[in-house]
């Protein structure tokens, strides 16, 4: 197949999952692996091409390009807004003026997702090779671009994205044609239920929601269930009672931040012996004459540290971070990205919130910040750790369809760069005209990682109140970070995923409907930015 078409393809597909990405990890609580999604956008773009000897090849390169910026998104949707919430001064006035926040965003996805891709490169070998991780997701892609019947689910992905399409239309209305189906619905008023109100649905979001929660299942439903009905039967009534002197909005805040503290708390505590053994490995001077930067790979990975390392330097002098901050940073980032690759390749899953939490309180703790400089430093965490577990999803990916590493990498790189040109826009699109912490962009991850910033400024005693909830949750092996999603979210958002979790559950073979839901959030994604840019 023609190389051109081929680049063309990975950056379609790069800007096609960073804006997808964007949108879906603001507006949910939750960022799902858009990798699957590109195999079946990518068989339907190279279908006339099946027959050729070199079709499953591309099919692979345009995947592990493309979900580069997927997983650059997710990361930034997850912190980067908290600043909006923690100096809405400052993040307004760089909305005002377009193209620098879009220098901004680029500049940080290019040093992260750069250093990212290093760090990937310099423990590929150990992790796929001598460890033997699964990488699952590698493992599902391979599996899925293997198999004969992408082609069919590429047009189940197309019904569903054609069936969200036209009922977003209907609703919204396109050029001259008008929308007729309403936006929302009242279904309840709000003094009908007392203390608890549902005012309205918002119809247009639930297309999305129920996707999203349909391809989670019941692993986001219980929790986001848990969470709305723990705020009508737990917390508003305690608020009323015994707190009448706080707003709902003080009382939540307060309690919410206290679970946010229980899992940092929890997460410091049972994490940073596998962190530790991770540094001790570094230190070790037997490891670097055994590994790969031992080995014929030593210049290249050289290269791309120094590159890597210096465009992260220079982005963070530029922001007033002092040197030991940057070498805090850099250090710990790296044995953080490595923590992310080594469990994303046992279990498929990056818990990119909590690693940033580990290295941004200690550096707030160490050193005197601003809520900027702390932002950047969480989303500089996150984006580095997504990178390298992705790059190495892909890598496991390319080793099993006998891809070779230097190919895979190239690819990757592309994606990168065309994520990182695009990123700034989207994001100023979205944030720019659907208002951040509104029901369309409630950015809840966001949210989070702001009240961890100012947990010292909320009510101790109501804090403390969510830090007994949160570990509470933790002994009953629930997950709080959803079940906080559940309370701080509008009712109706939640609900959407809740449905969505649901139908998951009692569907027999939910897989077979993976791809038409996938179709659906990525049309709702693609559609509010249409409506930004309308």
């Amino acid at each position: 197949m023609n190389i051109i078409l081929t680049v063309i393809v990975s950056i379609i597909l790069s800007v096609f999952s960073t804006t997808v990405m964007s949108y879906i990890s603001m507006a949910a609580p939750i960022g799902p692996w858009i990798a699957p999604t590109l195999v079946l956008c990518a068989s339907l773009l190279f279908a006339w091409a099946r027959q050729r000897s070199n079709y499953l090849r591309d099919l692979a390169l345009v995947t592990g390009a493309g979900s580069v910026g997927g997983i650059i998104a997710t990361a930034f949707a997850f912190s980067f807004p908290a600043l909006y919430f923690l100096d809405s001064a400052t993040f307004t006035k760089w909305l005002q003026k377009p193209w620098y926040f879009a220098q901004i965003m680029t500049g940080l996805s290019l040093a992260a997702g750069s250093f990212g891709i290093w760090i990937a490169n310099m423990f590929e070998i150990e992790l796929i090779e001598e460890q033997q991780l699964p990488f699952p997701i590698g493992q599902l892609v391979f599996k899925m671009i293997s198999a004969g019947n992408q082609l069919r689910k590429g047009l189940e992905l197309v019904a569903g994205f054609i069936a969200a399409t036209i009922l977003s239309v209907m609703q919204d209305g396109f050029f001259f044609f008008k929308g007729f189906i309403a936006k929302a619905i009242t279904i309840v008023t709000p003094r009908s239920l007392g203390i608890f109100s549902l005012p309205l649905i918002r119809l247009d979001l639930w297309p999305m929601l129920w996707a999203i929660g349909f391809v989670t299942g019941h692993v986001i439903a219980v929790p986001l269930l848990v969470g709305a009905l723990s705020k009508i039967i737990v917390i508003d009534p305690i608020n009323g009672i015994f707190f009448s002197n706080l707003s709902n909005m003080d009382f939540v805040l307060a309690f919410c931040s206290g679970m946010v503290l229980a899992g940092a708390a929890m997460g410091f505590l049972f994490s940073p012996k596998a962190l530790i053994n991770s540094l001790k490995k570094y230190l070790s001077p037997s490891y670097y004459n055994n590994s790969v930067l031992g080995g014929k790979y030593t210049r290249g990975l050289i290269i791309q540290g120094v590159i890597a390392v210096g465009l992260s330097s220079i982005y963070l002098l530029y922001f007033g971070f002092s040197l030991p901050v940057i070498l805090l940073l850099l250090v710990a980032s790296g044995i953080c990205s490595y923590q992310l690759a080594e469990i994303a390749g046992k279990m498929g899953l990056a818990p990119l919130g909590r690693y940033a939490t580990f290295v941004m309180v200690p550096a707030m703790l160490l050193f005197k910040l601003n809520f900027t400089q702390i932002i950047i430093i969480a989303t500089f965490v996150e984006v580095a750790g997504g990178v390298t577990a992705d790059i190495l999803f892909s890598r496991k990916m390319a080793r099993l369809a006998h891809i070779s590493r230097s190919r895979m990498m190239s690819y990757q790189y592309l994606g990168l760069v065309a994520c990182s040109v695009s990123i700034g826009v989207v994001f100023w699109l979205f944030i720019g005209h659907l208002n951040l912490g509104s029901d369309a962009l409630f950015a809840y991850k966001a949210q989070s990682r702001a009240l961890l910033v100012n947990a010292k400024q909320f009510n101790y005693l109501v804090m403390a109140l969510g830090i007994v909830f949160g570990l509470l949750l933790k002994h009953i092996k629930m997950n709080p970070a959803l079940v906080l999603g559940g309370l701080l979210m509008p009712i109706n958002l939640s609900l959407g995923l809740i449905i969505g979790g649901f139908l998951s559950w009692i569907s027999k073979n939910k897989e077979e409907y993976f791809p038409f839901w996938s179709g659906v959030f990525a049309a709702n994604s693609i559609w509010m930015l249409i409506k930004a840019l309308w």
